[in-house]
């Protein structure tokens, strides 16, 4: 009896140092800026409220990327202009290869359905917006559907799709920034505005993915 009580009270002292950790590891998960200094779990909100959670994340050389600490740098900013990241992402890693594969497929501009999907998504094929959008190419339900799209979390197809309606706004439009535009906004609202929507999202939406085009082409 004695000794079970010691086994006890052993095992809440052990429960006792592992809870404190535990709690820092929840409150790590469910951080909303970045600071790539946390242990392996990185959530970011993007500007469209879907999330990026990364896992495995290193902390960078000192000498190559400031920290946001020191530049004020928040997540929401990266989501707002061209991003020191757009070449070096793993996730752009993996499917950039698909990417050139379709914007050669389509005829389109090189580089910018690469731009395009680093603004909707930074390459997440899980991210989800609060409109609906979905994947790499943030389609929505109905133009999946039409573009023959049946599941948007299936990199492969989000891409075709994201690609093939690229090319039938640049073929409507007959301007990169117009068929931008409509890519974010619709073609109907391109046509009623006779140029890019003046709402609260796509001109920013639109600096974005020709900035990052631009950046992509150097």
């Amino acid at each position: 009896m004695r000794c079970l009580t010691r086994s006890a009270s052993t095992f809440l002292l052990a429960i006792a140092f592992i809870q404190p950790a535990f709690a820092a590891d929840v409150r790590l998960s469910q951080a909303t800026d970045f600071r790539p200094d946390h242990a392996g779990v990185v959530t970011e909100n993007g500007l469209d409220g879907f999330a990026l959670v990364t896992f495995g994340v290193w902390q960078p050389s000192k000498d190559t990327e400031p920290s946001p600490k020191r530049t004020g740098e928040t997540a929401a900013s990266r989501y707002q202009s061209p991003s020191r990241r757009f070449s070096s992402s793993f996730r752009r890693a993996v499917y950039h290869a698909q990417v050139e594969a379709e914007e050669q497929r389509y005829a389109l501009p090189q580089g910018l359905l690469d731009a395009l999907i680093w603004t909707e998504s930074r390459y997440n094929p899980l991210a989800l917006s609060r409109s609906g959008a979905a994947g790499l190419g943030q389609l929505m339900p109905q133009t999946a559907r039409d573009l023959g799209v049946f599941n948007r979390y299936d990199p492969r197809a989000n891409i075709q799709g994201a690609a093939k309606y690229l090319r039938q706004m640049l073929d409507r439009f007959n301007a990169v920034h117009l068929a931008v535009a409509a890519y974010n906004a619709g073609p109907r609202a391109v046509e009623k505005a006779s140029g890019v929507p003046l709402n609260d999202e796509t001109p920013r939406y639109v600096r974005n993915v020709l900035s990052n085009w631009r950046e992509r082409g150097k």
